[in-house]
């Protein structure tokens, strides 16, 4: 068990460390990763970055900047040009001071790292001068221009600067944290964004003031998006090991207040005792599951409507109103990556959390369906937002046309073609279509988030991580998978009907093969051109004799299906020989196809292929302080519930009522009943329906045959059965002085 969650955990953490980020650090903006260090360094060359260098070259096309900020001059030119070097020194003589006052180090940092590419540190062009030489050059030149009497005046400022060179001079800040007006002076001729840079200028304050604000501004924000979208991710990943963890308190699960909380804040449904019934085309949470799901959506409404940092002035956004639209607009596409994260980690059939809360699977993958919701909405945000914003205040014209758009355009494409070929009728109905289109559909989306930021910002602020992560947890699954197959080889299964049940029931013997309890998936790739098409099956059954075939039920769409396994020997010395059996009912896709094979002639032999065992339910953790058992069964539910029957302890008491339609299905079942402990009682009732009720209302109660302690409840059937048993024991429990602890085990499997 556990070299199955490690094995799915160590390459997420490796992924985590070995991801190559090319950057100011390694990792996520504000985790690991810095900007603009130091900003007031980052506003003076943002200034003069689109001024024409003696270097620059004429009538070029090349872009050395972003797809948004396109510059004509290379890294090289800036770091070799001496009027360029001389008044990057002087700006940040000027204005570090009294603003970042970063250390000497810092600045020498970024002199020999962002001179030349700008954000983005990069130490392969050095400085043609080190950072004192070119600012004692630009001394220089100021002191001989005011000599000369060319000092330029500006009027218009409210103060001065008390100190400008190696100390601190004063600064205003407004209610949003900008700096203020600044009053400084120089006798360099005044440079802006854009004009020529021939001589050693002066940075106007005015224009400083504005790329300062935005990039602090920026970087902000940007921190924000990532901060929050990592408490989603984190919250929805660590909360149920939390929750899980107050299960291990020494008897803690069989208190009062413990059976108060599972039966008014966990076991109910949500809407009039549906749970297993679809409501609204879908299946609901009960209150547990949706308490956790109310929960990450007030996360996500939160974090996606604040906090936000605005300041103004700025360069970026001129206005409160183009910023809001902005920063909201990335606000969600990081979020939608944040609850991907968790989305693709739920789905997976290794996933280490299934071992670590005992949660089943059914849950995870309900939950996995919300963060999808969540997901969706966000990324269709994102694009929204953003077109808006480019229609009212960008370039739309060129932007559509760009890579980064493009791919964006995909990934968001692929989200929403998700939502209706992921509908419950869909999967029930075309569980074929389904699965391989969620997969298709899934890597769209995450190959085309992957190329958005690529064609966006390169590897430059970590946001391809959590493409990484994403894929890595997709990709580690399916490696797992994909060995567990290569280990169980390739297999010759022999079908059949079940007799005396009109054709209703398959009976699939698997050759050469004992498989343990748990949930078994099954391929059929001789069956026709859907090779990837599998379906679960549970285990039912241990060691058999060969005329006592086990039996197991097909889960595919709700209804718990199982497996079982058998051995058999002919004779006394000749070998033991395995084989493993499971029972399926005859429905739409994969059993249909099974069942027109058979009938062609009286059986059929198909090469299959088998996945697992996992143990995702989750029952044997909540079962294992229970004093005694009760299992109510319906149909071919009976098969899920023989491996618990079978390793029942011999001082616990245990009943099991079963009905169904097929005397056919009784008789196949027979020698499995037969074989169970003698504290198992069973009652089996053909074309007759369990009185569910009467039979909670006597288990509840408490002294009923001595019993004493915590009652063990396992139902699996027509969901109808299992929300009758849910709804019934919830409301029988609320007379807490007079009834039983229980604990409720729905075990089914259902997308």
């Amino acid at each position: 068990m556990k070299s199955i969650w490690l094995s799915q955990l160590v390459p997420v953490i490796t992924l985590f460390h070995t991801v190559c980020v090319r950057g100011d650090g390694k990792g996520m903006i504000g985790f690991g990763i810095t900007m603009y260090d130091p900003p007031c360094a980052h506003a003076c060359r943002n200034v003069i970055k689109s001024c024409r260098l003696s270097c620059t070259p004429e009538d070029t096309t090349a872009n050395h900047g972003t797809s948004h900020q396109p510059i004509a001059t290379p890294a090289k030119c800036f770091t070799t040009d001496p009027t360029f070097l001389r008044t990057m020194a002087l700006c940040i003589d000027t204005y570090c001071p009294i603003s970042d006052d970063p250390s000497l180090d810092v600045i020498h940092d970024f002199w020999a790292s962002h001179l030349g590419p700008g954000t983005v540190g990069d130490y392969s062009n050095v400085p043609t001068a080190s950072y004192e030489d070119a600012l004692q050059a630009a001394r220089g030149d100021e002191t001989r221009l005011k000599n000369n009497g060319s000092m330029q005046h500006r009027e218009g400022h409210h103060r001065r600067l008390k100190v400008r060179h190696g100390g601190h001079g004063e600064e205003e800040e407004d209610s949003t944290g900008d700096i203020g007006i600044l009053d400084v002076s120089s006798s360099l001729p005044i440079i802006e964004g854009g004009d020529p840079l021939n001589v050693t200028s002066f940075i106007d304050p005015e224009e400083w003031r504005v790329w300062y604000n935005g990039l602090v501004n920026f970087e902000e924000n940007e921190i924000g998006h990532v901060q929050y979208s990592l408490i989603i991710t984190l919250v929805a990943i660590l909360l149920p090991i939390l929750i899980a963890a107050f299960t291990w308190i020494p008897g803690l699960t069989r208190s009062r207040p413990w059976l108060y909380v599972q039966t008014r804040l966990v076991y109910p449904a949500i809407f009039k005792g549906y749970h297993r019934v679809p409501v609204a085309g879908e299946i609901q949470p009960n209150r547990g599951q949706a308490l956790f799901i109310i929960l990450l959506s007030i996360l996500n409404i939160i974090f996606l409507v604040a906090p936000y940092i605005i300041r103004q002035p700025q360069h970026n956004f001129p206005s409160r109103d183009e910023q809001e639209l902005s920063i909201i607009g990335n606000r969600s596409g990081v979020l939608a990556m944040g609850n991907a994260v968790a989305l693709f980690l739920f789905a997976t059939r290794n996933n280490p959390l299934l071992y670590l809360t005992g949660w089943s699977h059914g849950t995870y993958l309900l939950l996995h369906r919300w963060l999808g919701y969540w997901t969706l909405f966000h990324t269709v945000l994102h694009s929204v937002m953003l077109l808006a914003y480019y229609k009212t205040y960008g370039t739309y014209s060129k932007e559509i046309v760009r890579e980064y758009w493009i791919w964006g355009i995909v990934a968001t494409v692929a989200a929403v073609a998700i939502l209706p070929t992921s509908l419950l009728a869909v999967r029930q109905r075309f569980y074929e279509i389904f699965l391989a289109s969620h997969v298709v559909l899934s890597l769209i989306f995450l190959i085309g988030y992957y190329y958005h930021i690529w064609f966006c910002y390169q590897h430059r602020w970590g946001y391809e991580i959590w493409a990484y992560i994403a894929g890595g947890v997709w990709g580690t699954d399916r490696v797992i998978r994909l060995c567990m197959v290569a280990i169980r080889r390739k297999r010759t299964a022999v079908i059949s009907f079940v007799p005396d049940t009109d054709n209703e029931y398959l009976r699939i013997d698997v050759e050469g093969v004992s498989v343990a309890d748990g949930t078994v998936y099954l391929y059929f790739p001789s069956l026709g051109w859907r090779f990837w098409e599998n379906h679960p099956f549970t285990t039912a059954l241990a060691a058999q004799s060969d005329d006592e075939a086990p039996a197991t039920v097909d889960e595919k769409t709700g209804t718990a299906t199982a497996t079982a396994s058998s051995t058999s020997t002919s004779s006394s010395s000749s070998p033991m020989r395995h084989t493993t059996t499971f029972f399926a009912r005859t429905r739409t896709g994969m059993t249909s196809s099974l069942s027109a094979r058979v009938l062609k002639s009286e059986s059929a032999r198909l090469s299959i292929l088998m996945e697992g065992p996992y143990k995702h339910s989750g029952a044997a953790s909540k079962l294992s302080h229970c004093s005694s058992i009760l299992c109510i069964a319906g149909g071919i539910g009976i098969t899920a519930q023989l491996p618990y029957l079978r390793h029942v302890p011999s001082d616990v008491p245990t009943k099991l009522y079963w009905s169904t339609r097929k005397a056919g299905l009784v008789n196949a079942i027979a020698p499995a009943l037969q074989k169970l402990p003698s504290n198992v009682e069973v009652e089996t009732l053909v074309s007759a329906r369990v009185d569910i009720d009467a039979i909670l209302e006597k288990e509840l109660s408490i002294g009923v045959d001595a019993y004493s302690g915590t009652l063990g409840i396992v139902v699996c059937g027509p969901p109808e059965m299992a929300d009758r048993v849910r709804q019934k024991s919830v409301q029988i429990a609320q007379d807490i002085a007079n009834k039983r602890d229980f604990v409720l085990v729905d075990e089914v499997f259902s997308w």
